[in-house]
């Protein structure tokens, strides 16, 4: 807001899976710009009462609720919105407008921080030379000469409060109004919460509390995001994970963080696609974040002993066996629309199969969606967030060299690489020969490498690139994990007693033990190869 007091800078934090995606923002230009620092929550009118009447949202003099009017702006072609910018003017009653540009962080893991531009207006019309020279120029680099049109409008009433809690200030807004697109709207039901002053730990902790006590769901869509799919027809797309580029000169303690946080930054932004669509990438992302989380955190508690580490990574592994259900029907689905069905037959023949397990794919969305509005996972986010806010493992290393926090993260990544490293070839010895068991503990080994090293690739880049070693170790497990698509397989196919099936049934399990074969023969060469090629870190 701009009559506030900026919000201090979380430390950035990351984790790394695949290339980012391109989103320039003039945030390097707009040096006098501040950060926002926020937490949103998804109710419904049951839950916004709730809330208002909620003593942990109790003030001595509450004030009425304002009416806020927003316009949105943008180029025709939506050039800001291809930058994940917004650009509004909003007047709050009889106030003057106030002009606002907002843009991602730029650091992976800043899932809770934006980067905000506020000016005073004059009018509802947008005049971006009211920034300051840099921003402004920075904006005008953007936009080129297409002109700016209004794209949507909100209007909220909003119950604004300003809460303590520990060290933190935090203004809490209840939000209950629409999106409107045309003749066409859209309901808006928020809780908002932003971090005036204070530590991030106790913000953190104050929305854990909320959630545990209030119908509140975390939703980190904004309404500048939720208006344009909107009024463009559009939902929101499963997002991978970005690179952490860790520097060499981090030291332990700040590649904890960044890894951390960049871990539940992508099992987060998936929630909206999930929310949204039947899109089979939204769950696989989400278990890849906190499998990924998991693989750091065991990484992590053998340098740094913290029984946080192993608290968390238990809930973790709880939550992705939850969303296990539908990841199977997706795989399974794929492969059978992809293989068998493309070579055997038409359609029809594999009709009695593929309806059954579009019940159980059904019923396992269902379930997910259902986890995502229950309190476990929104609690799991924030308190995870509390932790690292406060870096909560640093109590665990006090009976240790407290200098191996503060060491260059090159001298950790390169002994956890190199561990794992060794471990992977140690259950890997015959691997062709190695029963179904034991080639799975080999291909999470490589996972964990794998994960590892993605994580630390930015610390050896003046070393080799990481490339091709990562994508040979992915490549094994790939292979290795022929067999379990098949044990998958035949666990489903074993459960679907209808006779008009068992014909595509047997294809189907024809076909996975066909690729499992497949995959044998090339494990032997896949193996020999990943052997040969040097590890980057050396």
């Amino acid at each position: 807001m701009i009559e506030s007091e900026t919000p201090p800078q979380i430390q950035t934090e990351a984790a790394a899976e695949s290339p980012p995606e391109s989103a320039p923002a003039p945030l390097a230009l707009a040096e006098r710009a501040q950060q926002e620092v926020e937490i949103k929550f998804a109710t419904d009118a049951a839950g916004l009462a709730a809330a208002l009447a909620s003593p942990l949202l109790r003030v001595e003099k509450p004030g009425r609720a304002r009416k806020l009017v927003s316009i949105y702006f943008d180029t025709p072609d939506w050039a800001l919105k291809k930058r994940k910018m917004a650009l509004r003017v909003r007047r709050s009653g009889r106030a003057a407008p106030v002009m606002t540009l907002k843009w991602p962080a730029e650091a992976a893991g800043d899932v809770f921080v934006r980067g905000e531009a506020e000016v005073r207006a004059r009018t509802m019309e947008p005049d971006i030379s009211l920034f300051d020279p840099d921003m402004a120029a920075s904006l005008r680099e953007i936009l080129g000469e297409a002109p700016l049109e209004a794209k949507y409008e909100t209007r909220v009433n909003r119950t604004a409060r300003l809460i303590a809690h520990g060290a933190a200030r935090i203004e809490a807004a209840v939000d209950e109004g629409a999106i409107h697109s045309g003749a066409r709207e859209l309901p808006l039901r928020e809780v908002e919460l932003e971090l005036k002053s204070g530590p991030a730990q106790d913000f953190f902790d104050f929305a854990a509390l909320l959630a545990e006590n209030l119908p509140l769901r975390l939703d980190n869509v904004s309404k500048a995001e939720r208006a344009t799919h909107f009024c463009q027809g559009t939902a929101p797309k499963p997002v991978r994970s970005k690179p952490a580029d860790l520097p060499a000169e981090a030291n332990l303690d700040e590649a904890t963080a960044r890894i951390i946080l960049g871990t539940i930054e992508h099992f987060l932004v998936n929630w909206a696609s999930l929310r949204a669509s039947d899109d089979p990438e939204s769950i696989h992302q989400m278990r890849v974040a906190l499998r990924r989380l998991r693989a750091a955190l065991g990484m992590l508690k053998r340098t740094i002993p913290c029984l946080e580490f192993e608290a968390f990574r238990e809930e973790a592994k709880a939550l992705a066996s939850a969303f296990g259900a539908a990841r199977d029907s997706d795989a399974l689905r794929e492969l059978i629309e992809q293989g068998p069905m493309g070579h055997f037959g038409e359609r029809k023949d594999f009709a009695p199969l593929l309806d059954a397990l579009e019940k159980r794919r059904a019923a396992a969305y269902e379930e997910s969606r259902a986890l995502i509005e229950s309190p476990r996972p929104t609690l799991f986010v924030l308190r995870l967030s509390a932790f690292v806010a406060r870096r909560g493992w640093r109590n665990a290393v006090q009976g240790l060299d407290l200098a191996t926090l503060t060491e260059p993260i090159a001298i950790f990544a390169a002994q956890a690489l190199e561990r794992l490293y060794k471990r992977a070839l140690k259950r890997g010895k015959k691997l062709v020969t190695l029963p179904d068991e034991q080639r799975h503990q080999v291909r999470i080994a490589l996972k964990n490498l794998r994960y590892a090293g993605e994580f630390f690739a930015a610390c050896f880049a003046d070393r080799r690139d990481p490339a091709p070693f990562l994508r040979a170790a992915a490549n094994l497990q790939g292979l290795l994990g022929a067999h379990n698509d098949a044990a998958s397989a035949d666990h489903f196919l074993s459960a679907s007693h209808a006779e008009e099936a068992a014909r595509a049934a047997g294809i189907v399990s024809g076909w996975y033990a066909r690729g499992a074969v497949i995959a044998d023969r090339g494990l032997a060469r896949e193996w020999k190869r990943f052997k040969a090629i040097r590890p980057f870190w050396r």
